[in-house]
């Protein structure tokens, strides 16, 4: 018996062998198969006049993949799956919403997420992004790089980072962009319970690369009132911003004194997302060949603080 958990980040309406299931980040749908089969979905976005997409998940050496960029496959242990679809945009609309000239280049920003940067004479870059633009500034760097920030209208926020050649190098969910003597830094707003923002430092020579990171937060204190159901939640974003001088302030005296910030930092590893199932707390991580996995957490709390983790 395999399970895969459908999810989604906006809803959609999910069609599978003629059946139709609604999506969205609080209805999920669990889909259980006697024996592992390539699957073929279609979905549009709910109440919208939306396009009608296609993904498929393929069961190749052992585990469920996908190959498109829409979906993303989480493997939590053998038999049970995460199956997310990430597309956000809604508007199709080809409008040009912000033209830019710089450089004697013309910066082209349109409605569904389709950016150009040309000259009278040649295409310089062409790219579709997953984002509803509705306003955009373009901003220099050093060494001729170029940072391309895109605004959608609900406070959403993405910045592309190019090269000298416009090639693509890095993406950030914010705009909050600052050139530094020797390259730039990022804060981009965590959206947490405590209200982390997490600054990123990159210098550019030939090439770019981090140097530095830190949390800050964004109301220059955390807050600390909330429910202690949500604890965990509490604790695993403090560790994913990387505070864990916060992080630490969530266990109790006995674990406190055994839990160092480099056994913290080591015991749970780089994860890119939460997602809460079964009572328990599958972190997300993703391994060298692109490929994404789960591992489970549970928690155990006395006095509104948390005294073991299993």
């Amino acid at each position: 018996m395999f399970e895969i958990i459908l999810m989604s980040k906006k809803p959609i309406t999910l069609v599978l062998n003629g059946a139709k299931v609604n999506l969205s980040k609080t209805d999920k749908k669990l889909l259980k198969l006697d024996e592992p089969k390539t699957l073929n979905f279609d979905y549009y976005f709910t109440n919208y006049s939306s396009n009608v997409f296609h993904v498929k998940l393929d069961f190749v050496d052992g585990e469920y993949t996908s190959q498109s960029e829409k979906v993303q496959v989480i493997k939590v242990k053998d038999n049970l799956y995460f199956a997310m679809f990430l597309q956000e945009n809604e508007c199709f609309l080809p409008k040009k919403c912000k033209k830019i000239v710089k450089n004697e280049q013309i910066f082209n920003f349109y409605q569904n997420g389709l950016v150009e940067i040309e000259t009278e004479s040649a295409v310089l870059f062409s790219e579709f992004y997953d984002f509803e633009i509705v306003n955009a500034e373009v901003m220099m760097l050093n060494n001729n790089y170029i940072a391309l920030k895109l605004f959608g209208k609900f406070d959403e926020e993405m910045s592309i980072i190019l090269n000298a050649q416009f090639v693509e190098i890095i993406q950030f969910q914010s705009c909050v962009i600052e050139n530094t003597e020797t390259g730039f830094k990022v804060l981009t707003n965590l959206y947490d319970i405590a209200g982390h923002g997490l600054v990123e430092v990159f210098e550019i020579d030939e090439d770019i690369k981090k140097v530095d990171e830190y949390s800050v937060f964004m109301n220059n204190a955390p807050r600390r009132e909330f429910n202690p159901k949500v604890l965990p939640i509490y604790f695993l974003q403090c560790i994913k911003a990387r505070d864990f001088v916060e992080a630490k302030k969530c266990l109790s005296q006995t674990l406190n004194a055994k839990a160092k910030v480099e056994h913290l930092s080591q015991f749970f590893g780089d994860f890119i997302k939460i997602v809460p199932f079964d009572n328990k707390f599958c972190l997300v991580y993703v391994d060298g060949f692109n490929r994404y996995f789960a591992k489970q957490f549970s928690f155990e709390i006395e006095n509104n603080k948390i005294k073991n983790i299993l």
